[in-house]
């Protein structure tokens, strides 16, 4: 039996973790959601993510800086970030490093397909 994915959300409003829980858990999606950086560079380095999710702007640490630690941890890591900007100097370096960029409110099904093409 193949394994669900499981997906590492960083963000540090909670209600943007449960709803992204809501709609990809019945879609295959195993969900651990982490409320700051330092939480989620915590989890990946004691469990295995398929890939992640992760706010943009958050206190402490940005979104692309937490990237670039979490490809650290675990290369090639699939990474997507989310935010409510559509153009910022932050979102346009990590554009350059190669994550996918979701822009709030993010359109479920688009974040759903971005999974399963980088997940295989």
């Amino acid at each position: 039996m193949k394994h669900e994915p499981r997906v590492l959300v960083v963000d540090d409003d909670p209600d943007i973790a449960k709803m992204l829980a809501r709609a990809l858990s019945p879609r295959g999606f195993a969900l651990e959601a982490a409320a700051s950086a330092d939480e989620a560079l915590q989890l990946a380095a004691s469990r295995r993510f398929d890939a992640a999710l992760v706010d943009l702007v958050m206190p402490g640490r940005d979104g692309k800086s937490l990237a670039a630690a979490l490809r650290e941890l675990v290369p090639g890591i699939p990474i997507g970030l989310l935010t409510g900007y559509e153009r910022s100097p932050l979102l346009e370096a990590a554009e350059r490093s190669g994550v996918a960029i979701f822009i709030k409110p993010v359109v479920i099904h688009e974040i759903e397909e971005f999974l399963k093409r980088e997940i295989g």
